[in-house]
């Protein structure tokens, strides 16, 4: 049987809302939907826009349906743990106890889940997460108000780790994968092996360059976006004497020098633990400002690919295909998540609050309750009109009986009679 996944990507700059469907072992994109945000928001303010262009999304497509909600990295705490490798329950409290440690605020305070990254057998590598539960309370409440109700709300930067093995086919014995996503507030970096997976985050991204040129130009945060975006994709076209091209050129230069000497100081750091990957595969948006790739390739010394997805999934009739690829480079944590169609173990954690995953679960059960609740109300009417039928029909039949009757009793008498005039007759004739 076909299944299916509906996802909500809320990312720094954008949302998207996508539609999966398995078939067979073939995964089909039905839906996808995408709406830029305004850049440079605060948390807060970056919360209002996304969940109001979900529902904008949400309303002028009219989609509804279960979903998992994907929130990016700069809205949670992420935190590498080393525990032993115990039974499962043991293991379970030795993490909660690590994350009452490591986490900043009171667990009251905070939703958490983490997920084993690797073991050698000895110690086990693990992840942890946590958001906010106000934040947590008010994405997942403020989607569900749009007819989209949350079920999961997962980590996105687990899920280029997974979006990475299922286009890949796996990971080799003798491969590591550098995975790079280049957002716009933070860059992720997942050091993917067969042996196991780290995972960690820059806070750097395509922002910092936007307000670069915001600072130099004199220009707002909004007008510098556009001209970054127009000037780097072509669409914008400037004459080198113009002094805005100059600035967007130094700004570029800078951008990718600074990102590129980052990573070279966290790959070092982990090659010391043994881990030497042997190729970059790189996504996100601003990973295409112009010469990253290649400042990438030359600072580490290791081949970049691009992320492909469309290798392994088959587009819907209904889909536009040049709509998706415009927006290839956004599809990796929706890629990510809906492998798990096809994967149901693969990686990932929960961190919508209990209380509002029941409330809503509630809510959309409310109909069934209404129309069993209806049909309970209703069941004795049946049974009722049958009775009432019932008695309409004895007393028909009661009718047609004591007619039947009647009729008997007038042959009966006629016959009484006949045999009496017969015998008078008779004794008449015997005389």
């Amino acid at each position: 049987m076909s299944k299916k996944n509906l996802i909500v990507n809320l990312a720094a700059s954008h949302v998207s809302i996508s539609a999966f469907r398995t078939d067979g072992a073939k995964l089909i994109l039905e839906q996808f939907y995408t709406e830029d945000l305004t850049p440079a928001l605060g948390d807060e303010e970056w919360i209002n826009a996304a969940t109001s262009a979900v529902a904008r999304l949400a309303s002028s497509k009219n989609i509804k349906g279960t979903a998992t909600i994907i929130v990016p990295s700069f809205l949670l705490l992420q935190k590498a743990l080393k525990v032993a490798q115990v039974e499962s329950a043991r293991q379970a409290q030795i993490i909660a106890f690590e994350a009452q440690n490591n986490i900043p605020y009171p667990l009251n305070e905070v939703v958490w889940d983490s997920q084993i990254m690797s073991t050698d057998g000895v110690e086990a590598e693990v992840l942890l997460f946590a958001l906010r539960t106000d934040q947590a309370g008010r994405i997942a409440n403020a989607i569900a108000q749009t007819g989209i109700r949350p079920q999961v709300i997962q980590a996105a930067p687990i899920l280029d780790v997974q979006a990475q093995q299922f286009v890949s086919g796996g990971i080799a014995e003798d491969e590591e994968v550098l995975f790079i996503n280049v957002g716009a507030r933070t860059t992720g970096l997942s050091f993917i092996s067969a042996k196991g997976t780290s995972i960690q985050a820059a806070n750097l991204g395509g922002n910092l360059l936007t307000q670069g040129i915001s600072d130099n130009t004199g220009q707002p945060v909004i007008n510098a976006e556009s001209l970054k975006v127009g000037f780097f994709t072509h669409v914008i076209q400037l004459p080198e004497t113009d002094p805005q091209f100059a600035i967007l050129e130094a700004n570029k230069q800078s951008f990718n020098r600074r990102l590129s000497q980052d990573i070279n100081r966290r790959l070092i750091s982990i090659k010391r633990l043994g881990r030497r990957p042997t190729k970059i595969v790189i996504t996100g948006r601003s990973s295409q400002v112009p010469g990253l790739s290649q400042q990438l390739s030359e600072a580490l010394a290791l081949p970049v690919e691009e992320f492909n997805p469309l290798g392994v999934i088959s587009l819907s009739s209904q889909i536009n295909a040049e709509y998706v690829m415009q927006h290839i480079h956004q599809l990796s944590e929706v890629i990510g998540e809906a492998s798990r169609l096809l994967s149901p173990t693969a990686l990932g954690v929960n961190l919508i609050p209990r209380d509002i995953a029941g409330q809503i679960s509630f809510e959309s059960q409310k109909i069934k309750f209404v129309v069993a609740a209806l049909l309970l109300a209703i069941a004795p009417v049946p049974i009722l009109l049958t009775l009432n039928a019932g008695v309409d029909y004895n007393k028909e039949q009661t009718k047609t009986l004591k007619k039947k009757s009647d009729e008997l009793i007038n042959y009966q008498n006629t016959i009484k009679q006949t045999r009496e005039d017969s015998l008078a007759v008779l004794a008449v004739n015997q005389q």
